[in-house]
């Protein structure tokens, strides 16, 4: 089963190299290095499926990043309607890739179940794990969970056809990357495995580490999954809007299609 792939851009921050690889200490090679946010959207003839679903312009203003647009509102311009959205794909529970799962009240989301069990255990409240999480937004989760409409992954699943998850960790306990079919191959939407092209090419870790050994090992799953006729999409590059054509007329500095 093939899917066409977007990635949908929402907000951004300005950034520095320092910000953005593990352990970069040299003030001489410091850069602007722009963080984009994106969701992502999966579309085939069978099955509509979001993948990680962004934060509110509340959270944007609390946390000082440049909103640019709701992303769940612009899935309507790609003719998806949320509210009858069936499945959504969370790759972790940081506050930038959960903060509008109520707006799917319809959809199974899919999670790995090592991350639903660190953001409900003893070190969701210390320091700098809180510091990266909107508590409503673990909340809401949790809830849902009640509901029967989390669905937990232990390490890699076929979810849907074409649509498959690897846990990773690295940047959180659970962080899951997607691998889509579409026609000209295979899609892996890395998300935080590698926030920017950089980290991947340049084997350096990004700067917000749950475990670093598995920040490394997250790079070479990605790369394990990925042959001559891959498409590899970084969690936050900016560089994804411009490498990749608009989505559709009208569309152009919004949504692209990356396969």
């Amino acid at each position: 089963m093939n899917y066409q792939v977007y990635a949908i851009e929402y907000a951004t921050r300005p950034a520095r190299a320092s910000e953005n690889f593990y352990g970069h200490h040299d003030p001489h090679e410091d850069y602007a290095m722009t963080m984009s946010y994106y969701i992502w959207l999966a579309v085939s003839k069978e099955h509509t499926v979001v993948i990680d679903v962004g934060f509110t312009e509340e959270v944007a203003q609390k946390r000082k990043r440049t909103f640019l647009r709701c992303p769940v509102n612009t899935l309507r311009k790609l003719d998806v309607d949320p509210e009858a959205v069936s499945n959504v794909v969370i790759t972790h529970m940081h506050y930038d890739h959960v903060g509008n799962a109520h707006k799917f009240p319809q959809a199974n989301f899919f999670v790995q179940e090592s991350e639903m069990a660190f953001w409900t255990g003893k070190y969701a409240s210390k320091g700098h794990f809180k510091s990266v999480v909107e508590v409503e937004d673990i909340v809401h989760l949790v809830r849902e969970n009640f509901n029967g409409r989390l669905h937990f992954v232990d390490g890699t699943a076929e979810i849907l056809p074409g649509i498959s998850v690897y846990k990773t960790g690295g940047h959180s306990a659970g962080l899951q990357v997607v691998k889509i079919q579409s026609e000209g191959g295979s899609v892996i939407l890395a998300s935080d495995a590698s926030h920017y092209y950089q980290n991947l090419e340049e084997n350096r870790p990004f700067t917000g580490v749950y475990n670093l050994a598995e920040m490394y090992d997250a790079f070479d799953i990605v790369r394990s999954l990925a042959d001559e006729s891959s498409i590899i999409v970084p969690g936050h590059d900016p560089l994804v809007m411009q490498q990749f054509p608009a989505a559709k007329s009208g569309l152009e500095g919004i949504a692209v299609r990356v396969g």
